[in-house]
């Protein structure tokens, strides 16, 4: 914005040493069409300003949710499962809460929409459950 700034300010410092003021309504003209630009360049510099402090703001409450959620759920809740698709091999993640769900879940690969698990029963496997505090790279996972 500061160079929008200058260029503005050069061009109305362009039109005073050429005198375009004097040269009737057409330099009238541009010399109310440098001003507008400049009011318009002032005014998008106060909502650069004002959207900085809401993008703060936002993210102050964002964090707060977060440890709101926190502490309302415990950090237990950050297990989830890894599967690996049959189809494409693609590595599935999802809720450990979906094992113990009354309602029959399907998670279904991102990748080629193939079902990787359905929770009634019909897979049987036992799936490893990741932390997602841990760094290992190798992680446990379980395949149908």
């Amino acid at each position: 914005m500061k160079r929008l700034s200058e260029r503005i300010s050069f061009l109305q410092g362009l039109g005073e040493g050429m005198n375009v003021m004097d040269n009737g309504p057409q330099g009238k003209l541009i010399v109310e069409m440098l001003d507008v630009m400049s009011d318009m360049v002032d005014y998008i510099d106060e909502l650069r300003s004002e959207f900085e402090d809401f993008k703060i703001y936002v993210e102050t409450i964002d964090n707060d949710l977060l440890d709101l959620e926190e502490d309302i759920y415990g950090a237990d809740e950050d297990d989830r499962i890894e599967v690996i698709c049959d189809n494409c091999g693609e590595n599935v993640y999802f809720d450990a809460g979906c094992l113990d769900d009354d309602d029959v879940i399907e998670i279904i690969c991102p990748k080629c929409n193939e079902v990787v698990y359905v929770n009634d029963g019909s897979f049987d496997f036992e799936p490893a459950i990741i932390d997602r505090d841990r760094e290992t790279p190798e992680q446990p996972f379980a395949s149908p």
